[in-house]
């Protein structure tokens, strides 16, 4: 038997060597070691009894099996002798193609249903479902609509471990659709969740995010949370269940209190629907193949198999024979999308692990109510209320795709046990949580979380070694990306795919923690976006390890709201939030919202950059480094706000009045700056002012009003970037000055104009010939070959071969074709991944001047991951220190860009400009073509120009002078034995390297 409307990937074939009892679905018939997965194939089992629907009926709770002429054959009254299928655990019901069935009231209990036709709970009554074992196949229609008058219950009434029937020695789902339609649509469609701030006035004020419901309905249950400091100041969370139009059971009948903690926002309302989705023991659902999937406006609660605890699954040997079976088996959530190639919706629906407050209930703790694997869809709408180990929703194998937007979570989870490391797939999601994602392929917009997330609100987990891992040299996708592939092979491409994800417009309040499982070391180095969220004293998880998170990414914050409540008039203050612990690569904040804030960055959390461009930004301080003790490199750019402390009294936002000016670009090295200081918060009259410069106090200042005040900094020299903030404090007395006060920052470019060029330097291995001058860019231009003495690189020479005629520049579309400068930009210098030698320039270059200059790049060979446009990212570094954006994208595919400008004054002694170009990402080939220099020198370099041959040596560490050729889209640029030659030819020039310095120090 072949199952009509199958998995373009999947092959199915009867199990003998499982007695007949399972059928196998094999999604990867590629992969010689995967074994499928298996269903009971009950048709086909000797050990069963099936009792086909003769024709269109409708069954009730007084239906009798034996006197109604329904089924063929008749019931067997010796062995059913009360007239119900439930006498006999061997009893199938079968509805075939073209037969509809009606449950209609509170039919009884039926062990199995096979649906090839159409099973639909009546509309017109209160109706119930209460099966074991369901299997609905391709042709089948499983239908629960009712009209608003009316309930359905559908109990998915698992069995227990030791009640399995025989048939099903796997102990398989309770409810499986394999390829079959399952429409469960309540009435209401109102929204199940919303967010409210009625009783703060001000522009956050009334609902947000969801539309609002009715709170009049008597004796209708809504869901919040509530948080109150404890003894130890940390925020101790309730769920509470407060009946509006009726006295609740405990406390008042107040909706929203002013105790928000970071608790009370989202409010739920699941009794108001009229579908209602349970289960008993091991109970869930599995959607796989092709099935269509509608489920909206309903209730799920008391319904989980697959465990929090470490997956036990089962075990097969070579023929497929039972070795064990499992006791906790992947794959069995309440609601399981497995390789389901057709769009999933799933909107406005409950989920919740119990009926009512603290209910004992009847079947598991969910690991997850959503998992998906390989699945695509929407998941929208829907809240989720979690106590335990549970996740609202996990996209578990990768390559998922699904729309998840406008979803509330609010949890409680209690265990203060510290986690010192994590499972490995596919055992990832088992911590409390929102949602886990190890899918790049999904976008995340509107959701809700607060409360208490042991593992993060939101888990991000690139899965590594994908290839070994999930078993498969490469990902067949489906849903928009259908017949393209993923390659596992190696774990930088499908890592860099992260790059593209973006949060959009989040709300997160209390321990929601944002968490990424990406360790240092890990490559490349990925960039996470957070665009336009809230974040209301928010904080990391209390319950985990205290080093917090360590990833090798960095996080960038677009528009973010960040604040202690949701008020307009934020004064409030929380010491307790710490937002950020653990350690990061780089954390970037543009156009933030941080007013009256509590800690964002906790006393333990430290990033190599850290960034903020075009903020409000207050913040607690604790230390005359404010903002840079938390960081190796401060980088602020029209920054205003307050350095607050709650015992100081500056608890929210006062910056400093019409600072001018906010351009960051200047032409001389002098600024005139005018602002007006911030005295309205206590003590505010007295102040002294600090003007620093590059992070040292250049000047101070007293001020006991709030009169204008003009000043003007001084810089030392007419080119490149200085930070100046000017940074106020309390003055309490004389000899008392506190750390607290306004602030602001900018960092001004300055940029004399100089237009001198001074020195080009073409970066390519092609320099044992005669030395002359290149003609690029409208000057005249040399080989970092040729000037040895002056020029030395590390990392690994390559080019482009064939030189293709003309490159094209990547923003503007300017096409270069002459011979030297398609030349230039189709030779390279880039990271060795082999030896992991990292890339650099260092030039050195006349004392006491000024210089700006330009990188140029050219791709040529990263096409993206061939299913999205996902350019690896890369930092630059100029004598040590970050240029800003911390990161940006390689130039596109065949195409060249211009960086920059970057500057860099020379010194009596510092004549050395060191250039260390994605130093950080070893495992692109991110090319440097060129360096266009200019200078206040009153002349240009001399250019060596030869008639004899050079075979100058300015690659210090490694040197590779091989090629790449342009019609090979890969990263891998060389055939295996290409590779062992180069890699001799490096060992050779690092030999010969070796040998030549001892051989000068011994001369």
């Amino acid at each position: 038997m072949k199952l009509e409307d199958d998995f373009s990937m999947a092959i199915y074939k009867f199990c003998y060597s499982l007695r007949d009892f399972e059928k196998e679905i094999n999604y990867y018939p590629e992969n010689p070691n995967y074994k499928g997965d298996f269903y009971p194939d009950i048709e086909s089992n000797s050990n069963t009894l099936k009792y086909i629907v003769k024709s269109n009926c409708t069954i009730t709770k007084n239906t009798n099996f034996l006197t109604s002429d329904l089924l063929s054959p008749p019931l067997n009254v010796l062995e059913n002798y009360s007239g119900f299928l439930t006498d006999n655990i061997k009893n199938v019901l079968v509805i075939p193609e073209g037969v509809t069935v009606t449950f209609s009231g509170k039919v009884d209990y039926i062990f199995t249903i096979i649906i090839k036709g159409r099973l639909v709970l009546d509309p017109n009554a209160n109706s119930y479902y209460v099966v074991s074992k369901t299997l609905i196949y391709p042709t089948g229609v499983f239908e629960s609509k009712p009209y608003s008058s009316y309930n359905h219950t559908i109990l998915i009434y698992g069995f227990d471990y030791w009640q399995y029937p025989t048939w099903d020695p796997l102990r398989t789902s309770s409810f499986i659709s394999l390829g079959g339609g399952v429409s469960i649509v309540g009435s209401n469609s109102e929204s199940i969740w919303t967010g409210r701030n009625t009783s703060k006035v001000g522009s956050f004020g009334g609902t947000f995010l969801r539309s609002p419901f009715s709170f009049t309905s008597s004796g209708t249950p809504l869901f919040r949370m509530n948080g109150m400091y404890d003894s130890l100041n940390n925020v101790a969370y309730t769920m509470n269940q407060y009946y509006t139009g009726a006295s609740p059971p405990i406390g008042t009948n107040e909706l929203i209190s002013d105790a928000f903690n970071g608790a009370g926002y989202l409010v739920m309302r699941p009794w108001a629907k009229n579908v209602f989705v349970h289960g008993s023991s091991n109970s869930s659902m599995v959607f796989t193949l092709g099935s269509t999937i509608n489920i909206q406006n309903s209730v799920f609660y008391d319904i989980g198999h697959t465990k929090s605890n470490v997956l036990d699954d089962n075990v097969l040997d070579s023929n497929n024979n039972v070795i064990k079976v499992g006791i906790n088996p992947p794959d069995r959530y309440p609601i399981t999308l497995l390789h389901n190639k057709v769009a999933v919706t799933i909107k406005n629906n409950m989920f919740m692990d119990y009926q009512n407050g603290n209910d004992v209930g009847n079947s598991e703790y969910p690991r997850a109510f959503i998992g998906a694997k390989r699945s695509f869809g929407v998941i929208s709408g829907n809240a989720f209320a979690l106590r335990n180990r549970t996740i609202g929703i996990s996209l578990i194998h990768g390559t998922e795709q699904f729309e998840i937007s406008y979803n509330g979570f609010i949890s409680l989870y209690s265990d203060t046990s510290t986690i010192s490391s994590y499972r490995s797939y596919p055992d990832f999601d088992y911590i409390n949580g929102g949602i886990v994602t190890a899918s790049p392929y999904s976008t995340f917009e509107g959701n809700a979380f607060e409360g208490r997330f042991k593992g993060g609100a939101i888990q991000v987990i690139p899965i590594q070694g994908r290839s070994s891992a999930v078993g498969l040299a490469s990902d067949k996708l489906i849903g928009l990306y259908s017949g393209l592939t993923q390659d596992n092979t190696v774990d930088y491409k499908t890592n860099n795919v992260w790059n593209n994800v973006i949060f959009f417009k989040n709300f997160f309040a209390g321990e929601t923690e944002v968490r990424y499982r990406y360790p240092i070391g890990t490559q490349p180095p990925l960039k996470i976006n957070l665009n336009s969220c809230w974040h209301v004293s928010q904080r990391s998880s209390l319950t985990l390890a205290s080093t917090g998170n360590q990833a090798n990414i960095e996080i960038f914050y677009e528009s973010p709201y960040i604040a202690h409540s949701l008020s307009s008039n934020e004064k409030l203050y929380a010491s307790t939030s710490n937002t950020h612990t653990g350690k990061y690569n780089a954390l970037s904040i543009v156009n933030a919202n941080a007013k009256g804030n509590y800690v964002f960055f906790s006393e333990s959390f430290s990033c190599g950059y850290l960034s903020i461009k075009n903020s409000l930004f207050s913040h607690f301080s604790s230390s005359n480094l404010f903002l840079k003790k938390y960081t190796s490199q401060l980088y602020l750019s029209n920054v205003n706000g307050t350095k607050s402390d709650v015992l100081d009294g500056v608890i929210g936002l006062y910056p400093l009045y019409n600072f001018n000016p906010i351009v960051n670009t200047l032409t001389t090295n002098q600024l005139s700056i005018s602002f007006s200081p911030n005295v309205n918060y206590p003590q505010g009259l007295d102040q002294n002012i600090n003007y620093i410069v590059n992070e040292v106090v250049q000047s101070t200042d007293y001020t006991s009003n709030g009169s204008p005040i003009s000043k003007v900094v001084n810089f030392p020299r007419a080119n490149g970037p200085y930070s100046v903030m000017v940074s106020s404090n309390i003055v309490y007395a004389p000899d008392e000055i506190s750390l607290v006060g306004s602030y602001y920052a900018q960092t001004y470019i300055v940029d004399s104009g100089i237009q001198t060029f001074y020195l080009g330097v073409d970066l390519t291995p092609d320099f044992s010939s005669s030395a002359k001058g290149l003609s690029i860019l409208g000057n005249q231009w040399t080989k970092c070959g040729w000037i040895g003495t002056n020029c030395k690189v590390t990392g690994k020479y390559t080019k482009v071969s064939p030189t293709p005629s003309t490159v094209t520049e990547s923003t503007t579309g300017t096409i270069r074709s002459s011979t030297d400068e398609v030349s230039m930009l189709t030779s390279y210098l880039t990271n060795d991944a082999t030896l992991g030698i990292k890339s650099s320039v260092n030039l050195t270059l006349p004392p006491n001047a000024e210089y700006k200059f330009f990188i140029y790049s050219y791709n040529a060979d990263y096409t993206g991951a061939n299913i999205l446009d996902s350019l690896p990212l890369f930092t630059i570094k100029i004598n040590g220190k970050y240029q800003d954006p911390y990161s940006r994208p390689s130039s596109p595919y065949q195409k060249y860009q211009k960086f920059g400008p970057f500057y860099w004054n020379s010194g009596s002694t510092d004549v050395t400009l060191i250039i260390d170009w994605a130093s950080d990402n070893l495992k692109y080939s991110i090319p440097m073509c060129g360096i266009e220099l200019f200078s206040n020198n009153t002349s240009s370099y001399q250019i060596p120009i030869t008639s004899g041959t050079t075979t100058g040596t300015p690659v210090e560490t490694s040197t590779d002078y091989s090629t790449t050729t342009t019609n090979n889209n890969s990263d891998e640029q060389l055939s295996a034995a290409s590779s062992i030659i180069n890699s001799k030819s490096t060992i050779f020039v690092l030999i010969s390297f070796v040998l030549t310095q001892i051989i000068l120090a011994i001369i």
